[in-house]
């Protein structure tokens, strides 16, 4: 990052060059899963959909926070001893603690594979994920450190490598080998041993292996801020698996299987997320002590509920279609689910901004109490809307749990550090969403004329309700 850059070009620069290296990984998956929907039944995608879940639970509780802790403590001090002391013992931390964790899992892989995934068949399934685990969480922290720098070229020429590696071992394994499931896991692997090397290359001026201890006083201070988090990863997982494992518990594996690919429609709303998660978490810290911060941070949330609502207009009212063309005929009724869960990442990104007090004043356990409320919420209505709705009950209720995390952030967490956004407009554009879901799915189902002209009309509703955002956007772009 250049030293004369300004907060908007900091922001935007971040936001388009991660968001560049997001949307080339993102459209990898986006292009394969059309081709595994045509190799690959429900169940076998329900089995797939278990145990990435279950990696997504279990790689974040071996980490304990370290990772963001060690975002946040770097910019305590500009000091290069001090910062790579802060992440060779974050490091060390995760290596000892995921390696206990991880014996542990191997040592009793066999019942952990016929009672969670209902069949010792599938034990290639766990030890592959018990392997992804372990380099997942050594990467996330090589890879911060270039997140840290603020190193955008690096980020993308990583997203572009690893992008290849997994569109041209998948083809392989799957189009050409004719390989089950377990190849996409395999191919995980072979990304993140590319993704350690190249990323401890990196990093080496702030790696020291000389010595195994570690430093009492930092670990501490890791500890401190990341602890706290650790519960709100099994919340954030409660909220993105929580409705697969009711529907299975409930139906089966190939209902698991029916709503991920349901889901794979909204991992265009997931790109967003990422794209802005990489621009907003540097720029969030780096501009804290600003003046004016509170006024930016506004302008940024009433920006990403603009650009958020609009494309998931979008598709929602081309959903059916996109599901029509991208995806073998079997999976077609869960095109109903996926605009739903679509709004789920625009929240979570609202969230973000209006919750950045709990990181500014370190007061973590805020995010604690607001993520487990939504994830309490979430598992009591999975219960009682799944066995009534099917899938779209566990989209129903996963959307309800988001905005009780938003209302919660809203409330309690933002007048720690006031984001001034506008509240009115917020709650006006929701109703005028919620009346284009009842449109689309009560009378414009495979209507394509007509819902392009409803997606036109809502469009231009909520360009005229963000007029004055659009000005002022303007103008920046004509005066920089």
């Amino acid at each position: 990052m250049g030293n004369n850059e300004s907060r908007t070009q900091i922001l935007t620069r971040n936001i388009f060059v991660f968001g560049l290296a997001t949307i080339i990984s993102q459209l990898i998956t986006f292009i394969l899963t059309p081709i595994y929907t045509r190799y690959f039944t429900p169940q076998e995608f329900g089995i797939f959909s278990l145990t990435t879940m279950a990696i997504s639970i279990i790689s974040p509780l071996c980490m304990i926070g370290t990772s963001d802790a060690l975002f946040r403590l770097y910019f305590d001090k500009d000091d290069l001893l001090y910062r790579k002391e802060l992440i060779s013992t974050g490091l060390k931390l995760v290596i000892y603690i995921a390696s206990s964790v991880l014996i542990i899992f191997f040592i009793f892989r066999k019942p952990i594979t016929i009672r969670y995934l209902g069949n010792i068949k599938y034990l290639d399934y766990i030890i592959l994920g018990i392997i992804i685990i372990f380099f997942r969480n050594i990467t996330s922290i090589t890879n911060s450190i270039i997140r840290m720098e603020n190193n955008r070229k690096k980020i993308v020429q990583i997203t572009l490598i690893q992008s290849v590696v997994t569109l041209l071992f998948n083809l392989l394994f799957i189009v050409v080998m004719h390989k089950d499931m377990r190849f996409i896991l395999i191919t995980n692997v072979i990304n993140l041993i590319i993704l350690f090397f190249i990323t401890s290359e990196y990093g080496r001026k702030y790696l020291n292996f000389s010595d195994f201890r570690i430093n009492k006083n930092i670990s501490k201070e890791i500890i401190r801020y990341g602890l706290p988090l650790t519960p709100v990863f099994i919340g954030y997982w409660i909220l993105s698996a929580g409705d697969k494992l009711i529907l299975n518990y409930i139906y089966d594996t190939s209902a698991v299987g029916l709503y991920s690919v349901g889901m794979k429609l909204a991992s265009i709303m997931i790109l967003f997320q990422s794209i802005f998660a990489q621009g907003w978490h540097f720029f969030s810290f780096f501009t804290m002590r600003d003046n004016d911060a509170s006024r930016v941070y506004g302008k940024i949330f009433d920006l990403a509920v603009f650009t958020g609502i609009s494309i998931v207009t979008v598709l929602l009212f081309y959903g059916d279609f996109i599901f029509k063309i991208l995806f073998s005929q079997i999976y077609y009724k869960a095109w109903v689910v996926s605009p739903i869960l679509c709004l789920g990442p625009v929240i979570m990104v609202l969230k973000w901004i209006v919750g950045i007090g709990t990181s500014i004043k370190k007061k973590t356990y805020l995010s604690t109490i607001g993520i487990f409320l939504a994830a309490i919420t979430n598992i009591i209505l999975n219960f009682l809307f799944i066995p009534k709705y099917y899938l779209m009950g566990a989209a129903i209720a996963t959307l309800i749990s988001y905005v009780v995390m938003l209302i919660f952030d809203i409330l309690i967490v933002c007048p720690l550090f006031n984001v001034d956004f506008n509240k009115k407009r917020i709650i006006i554009i929701s109703s005028i969403l919620f009346s284009s879901y009842i449109i689309k799915y009560r009378f414009l189902e495979n209507k394509l004329l007509l819902s392009t002209i409803f997606l036109f009309i809502y469009i231009a509703i909520y360009s005229i309700l963000n007029r004055d955002l659009i000005k002022e956007i303007y103008m920046k772009i004509i005066f920089s």
